[in-house]
C-alpha cells in the first residue's frame, strides 16, 4: 500500500508532463489514481465507505449551490473531478497515517528527496533551458523556471509549504534551514512569484521569528499584542511613506502602492481598474468580480467551479487569464460558509498558539500554514487543485501529530479540524 501510495503521488506530482500530449486530459495520474482507492477499499472497507459517503454530501452540496445560483453546471462537473482525484490523495494519506507507526518520518523523508530532484532539476533549466514536454511555452515569460510543473506559480506554492516544513520542523534547523529560505526567496524573486514572495517574506518568515522567540523565552500575550499594535502601525506609516517607491521585477516594474495599496482599496470598494492587462489588474479584476457574485449569493457560495464561471459571464471579461488568480477566495466563492466560517476560526487558532511558549512543532507546522496560506494563495487559483504535492502536503499538515488508535482510526486532537483549502 505503502509503495502505490507513493507511486500514485509522484504521477500526481508530473501530472503536466506525465501525458501523451499537451491537451490529452488522461493523465498518468488520473489514470493509477483509482487503484488507490481500491487498494484502500480492500484494505480498510470501514474507512472507504465513511470516504465515499464523505464526498457523496460533498457532490449534493454543491449541486444544490450551482442549481440555487441559476443551475449552470458547466464549470461544476469537471470541478467535481479535480476535487475527486484530489480525495484519493487524501483518503491513501489517512489510511497510511493509521496504518503505519513511521509514515510521518517516511513522508518527510520522501519530500526532502523531491526537493532536492526539484532543484536539481531547477539548475539544469537555468542551464539549457526548459526540456519536459507538455509543457505551456509563453514567451513572453521565457526565462522563468517551472521544472516539471505547468508554470511557474504552481512552482512558487511548492518551494514555499517546503519552506514551511523547512521553518518549523527541528530536523531541517541550522544550514539546512538557511539554505531552504535563502534558495526560496531567490527563485520566487527570479520567477517574479510576487505574491508568494511577500507571503513568504513578510508572513512565513516573522511567523518563525515569533515561533523562535517563543521556544526560548515566555513572553505575555500583552506584551505581543502591545508589539504587534506598534509594528502594524509602523508598517502601515512606512507603506504610506514610500508608496510611490519602485520595485523592479523580472517582467515589470510597480510601486509599493501598486503592489500592497491599490489593490485593497480596489476591493474593499469593488471598484475594478478596468485596465484589460496587466497580471496585478486582473488579478484585482477578477477578486471584485467573483465577490460581487458572491455577495449576490448572500454567502451560501456558487458551488464548485462558481467563480471559474463568474468570468465567463459577458460582464466580467478580463483581458489576462479568466481566472480568480485567489486560491482561499475561490474556495470562499464556490463553497460558501463552511470555508469562510472554517477558515476564520483556523486564524483564531492559529493567532491564539502563535505566541506560546514552547509550542509543539505539529502545531508549529499548523500555524506558519494557516497564516501563510491566504497570501501566497495569491499565485494562483484554479490550477491548486491540480497541484497534487501541494495539497499532499496540506493533507500531511492537518494529520500530522495526530494520535493512532489500535483499531485503525486517527484520535480526534485539539489541534484544528479542517486542513487549509481542503476544508471544501
Amino acid at each position: 500500500m505503502k509503495a502505490l501510495f507513493y507511486v500514485v503521488l509522484v504521477a500526481g506530482i508530473g501530472n503536466t508532463v506525465l501525458r501523451l500530449e499537451m491537451e490529452n486530459p488522461y493523465t498518468l495520474y488520473r489514470l493509477i489514481a483509482p487503484f488507490l482507492l481500491l487498494a484502500v477499499a480492500m484494505a480498510d472497507p470501514r474507512l472507504a465507505l465513511k470516504a465515499i459517503a464523505a464526498f457523496a454530501v460533498f457532490v449534493v452540496y454543491n449541486f444544490v449551490l450551482a442549481a440555487a445560483y441559476g443551475g449552470d453546471f458547466s464549470q461544476l462537473l469537471p470541478s467535481l473531478v479535480h476535487y475527486l482525484y484530489l480525495f484519493v490523495l487524501l483518503v491513501g494519506m489517512i489510511h497510511l497515517k493509521s496504518r503505519e507507526p513511521g509514515f510521518e518520518r517516511g513522508f518527510l523523508r520522501f519530500a526532502q528527496i523531491f526537493y532536492v530532484f526539484l532543484l536539481l532539476n531547477l539548475l539544469l533549466e537555468l542551464a539549457v533551458g526548459s526540456y519536459y514536454p507538455n509543457l505551456y511555452e509563453d514567451e513572453s515569460d521565457e526565462t522563468a523556471l517551472r521544472a516539471f510543473f505547468w508554470n511557474q506559480n504552481d512552482l512558487a506554492v511548492v518551494l514555499c509549504v517546503v519552506a514551511w516544513m523547512a521553518l518549523t520542523l527541528d530536523r531541517f534547523r541550522g544550514p539546512v534551514r538557511l539554505f531552504v529560505v535563502l534558495i526560496t526567496a531567490w527563485l520566487l524573486f527570479y520567477n517574479d512569484s510576487k505574491a508568494a514572495l511577500i507571503s513568504f517574506l513578510f508572513i512565513s518568515l516573522p511567523v518563525h521569528a515569533v515561533l523562535r522567540i517563543g521556544a526560548v523565552v515566555r513572553i505575555p500575550v500583552g506584551a505581543w499584542v502591545s508589539v504587534a499594535a506598534s509594528l502594524a502601525v509602523t508598517l502601515l506609516v512606512a507603506l504610506i511613506s514610500v508608496s510611490d517607491v519602485p520595485i523592479q521585477f523580472a517582467n515589470d516594474t510597480y510601486s509599493v502602492g501598486d503592489l500592497l495599496v491599490q489593490p485593497i482599496t480596489n476591493i474593499l470598494s469593488l471598484n475594478a481598474s478596468g485596465e484589460e492587462w496587466g497580471s496585478l489588474n486582473n488579478r484585482t479584476d477578477a477578486a471584485i468580480f467573483v465577490l460581487i457574485e458572491y455577495i449576490r449569493s448572500y454567502g451560501f457560495g456558487l458551488g464548485a467551479g462558481g467563480s471559474w464561471l463568474v468570468l465567463t459571464l459577458p460582464q466580467y471579461q478580463l483581458g489576462g487569464a479568466q481566472s480568480p488568480h485567489n486560491a482561499l477566495l475561490q474556495f470562499v466563492v464556490d463553497f460558501g460558509y463552511p470555508v469562510l466560517l472554517g477558515y476564520l476560526w483556523l486564524t483564531g487558532w492559529a493567532l491564539r498558539r502563535l505566541f506560546r511558549h514552547k509550542l509543539p512543532e505539529p502545531e508549529r507546522l499548523k500555524v506558519m500554514a494557516i497564516l501563510s496560506f491566504p497570501m501566497l494563495g495569491l499565485s494562483q487559483s484554479g490550477a491548486i487543485v491540480t497541484n497534487y504535492f501541494f495539497f499532499t502536503a496540506v493533507y500531511f499538515i492537518w494529520l500530522y501529530g495526530r494520535r493512532r488508535r489500535a483499531a485503525g482510526r486517527l484520535a480526534v486532537p485539539r489541534p484544528p479540524a479542517a486542513a487549509l483549502p481542503a476544508a471544501a
